[in-house]
């Protein structure tokens, strides 16, 4: 038996986040049930900035999970002290 979802044959969903001195913090969101990206104002004292992926195909089993970095502040130092302080971009939506 064949089961087809023509408006749904990919699920496609991310989510930004921003690493501060205070921390990571949340951004934009595109997921699923949205026809649209839930836009959230970046912060100001970021210095890294990631997108976390999540993708399933109609003909996968697997769900695809990946990260890709989208920004990040010239003074790499900070980033790595603030990478080491509050650890690697979070892997979830």
């Amino acid at each position: 038996m064949n089961i087809y979802f023509p408006e749904s044959s990919k699920i496609s969903q991310w989510t930004e986040w921003h690493l501060t001195t205070k921390g990571w913090q949340r951004g934009s969101q595109l997921h699923e049930s949205d026809d649209e990206i839930r836009e959230i104002e970046i912060a100001l004292d970021r210095v890294l900035t990631c997108r976390y992926h999540e993708n399933v195909t109609i003909n996968s089993i697997w769900m695809q999970k990946h990260i890709n970095e989208i920004w990040k502040d010239s003074d790499q130092k900070i980033v790595d002290e603030m990478l080491e302080k509050f650890g690697d971009c979070p892997q979830m939506l």
